[in-house]
């Protein structure tokens, strides 16, 4: 193993559309994509292939073409999400698109009803920040993707990271807004984010190896209000009493000091490559 740095379950996307989460979130996802789907040592070897919560389908179409021998069984929970993975067209052939909350068992495809109790003997799942909203199922979410690993079967993912630029990061921002969102709600994701020893722990009680597990740190300075419709259109901090999007915007860009305030973001990813035993 190295190391370096480099539930509730939500069912919902909260405010944003498919196409603002892309706009806003677009560029660093399809970073991350492209190492997700690159975690794999042997793409030549996979069949069948597995990805948990596809989104837009960034990693699904990095997927298409990395793994050119593989089915693609790509799950989301948003109907509006899948709508625009679905308009990427990707080969139909080889890529199916499931609706539906991965810690439940039952799914849809095409107006069919799919059991994912029975779903099983896949080479390898993926999963591009998608995991981290499993918390606080983690336990349960990573024993479910062991029952889908055929032997030998590997997860390749990227999850909310934790370092220490992410902590201070998370609590400049927490006090920042601590006067318009209800206690907690700031730091909220905080709670979500998983280090590498927690993935170690995870793959131990899931029965899982850890073939690798490393961490990326990024950073990167936007205007006040480019971080706050980033932060919408991920999900936002409001748990309750949700504003509508563009007020929730201002609201968060006032907090943070103003349109000419910038700040420093800190994006952690936690990746890993765990191996179902043989």
């Amino acid at each position: 193993m190295s190391e370096n740095v480099r539930t509730e379950t939500v069912t919902d996307h909260r405010w944003h559309t498919p196409e603002e989460y892309d706009e806003a979130t677009g560029r660093l996802q399809q970073r991350n994509a492209a190492l997700v789907a690159r975690l794999h040592p042997d793409p030549d070897s996979v069949r069948r292939a597995y990805e948990v919560g596809c989104g837009t389908g960034a990693l699904t179409e990095e997927l298409a073409h990395v793994l050119p021998k593989a089915r693609i069984t790509a799950l989301d929970v948003s109907d509006d999400m899948l709508r625009l993975a679905r308009n990427r067209g990707l080969a139909p052939d080889r890529v199916e698109f499931r609706l539906g909350s991965f810690l439940e068992d039952d799914h849809t495809t095409d107006g069919r009803n799919v059991s994912a109790a029975e779903d099983g003997g896949y080479d390898a799942v993926f999963s591009n920040a998608a995991l981290h909203w499993l918390h606080p199922h983690y336990t349960e979410g990573f024993a479910r993707i062991r029952r889908l690993l055929a032997p030998g079967g590997l997860l390749c993912a990227a999850a909310a990271g934790r370092t220490a630029a992410a902590d201070a990061f998370d609590h400049r921002i927490e006090e920042a807004t601590r006067g318009v969102l209800p206690n907690g709600d700031g730091s909220s994701f905080n709670r979500r984010r998983l280090t590498a020893a927690d993935v170690v722990d995870l793959a131990d009680a899931a029965g899982l190896a850890v073939d690798d597990v490393f961490v990326v740190e990024r950073r990167r300075t936007l205007p006040a209000p480019a971080y706050a419709t980033w932060w919408v259109a991920s999900g936002g901090p409001w748990s309750a009493d949700r504003p509508e999007a563009h007020e929730a915007v201002r609201v968060l860009t006032e907090a943070l000091g103003g349109a000419r305030t910038e700040v420093e973001l800190v994006h952690v990813s936690t990746c890993m490559v765990l191996r179902r035993p043989a």
